[in-house]
């Protein structure tokens, strides 16, 4: 009589050797915390193996899709945001990494960044209808050599509005794009000498 050899010892084993891999990379931060707000500072707990963080920032609160890295290859757990714009709220999330990849990402925390002596926003933003334009004024900056608008029809954070004008070199505004009927929504931003915006104004609505 021929014996019919059974399979079925490694077919188990490749079974069982199939589910011994975990997910790549490292566990996920845990313990997110804001410490500060003029400039925002973030701290978390270590995760065991890795070997870096990244740091995620977006305007509305969600997951990491919402948000865009700002950060990469930190090796510290604390990270300070210099290019948060005053009165502006954020939403931040971090990963670690290991040699086997990127983790999930961390609680979610948020903050509104302060200037450095602690008001939510000196920079002042006014505007007001004249005649067939809308007229904007602002207050000066230091350190500041040029200013961007930002105007939107919705209320909106300043990254989903259309930047309207650029390089400005005085603390005013005219804008003649307006209909009438409608609602402007708008803010500016200060740019130092390396273009770059430090800090922007809260949003003022202007009806038309």
């Amino acid at each position: 009589m021929t014996k019919t050899k059974s399979f079925l010892p490694l077919a188990v084993l490749l079974v069982v050797f199939a589910g011994c891999g975990g997910s790549s990379g490292p566990d996920a931060p845990t313990g997110l915390t804001v410490t500060d707000t003029s400039p925002i500072t973030l701290i978390w707990n270590s995760v065991a193996g890795a070997t870096s963080y990244d740091v995620y920032r977006g305007t509305v609160s969600g997951g990491l899709s919402t948000k865009t890295r700002v950060a990469t290859n930190v090796t510290a757990t604390t990270y300070t945001d210099t290019s948060a714009l005053v009165g502006t709220t954020y939403y931040y999330q971090i990963t670690a990494e290991d040699s086997d990849g990127v983790s999930d990402g961390s609680n979610e925390v948020n903050a509104t960044a302060q200037s450095q002596d602690g008001t939510t926003n000196p920079f002042v933003l006014i505007g007001s209808k004249s005649g067939s334009v809308i007229i904007l004024s602002w207050s000066n900056v230091s350190g500041a050599v040029s200013y961007n608008v930002y105007r939107d029809t919705i209320s909106a954070f300043i990254t989903h509005k259309t930047k309207i004008a650029s390089g400005i070199t005085t603390n005013t505004y005219t804008d003649a794009s307006v209909t009438t009927g409608n609602t402007y929504y708008y803010q500016v931003t200060a740019a130092n000498a390396s273009s770059v915006e430090t800090v922007g104004t809260d949003e003022v609505s202007v009806p038309f």
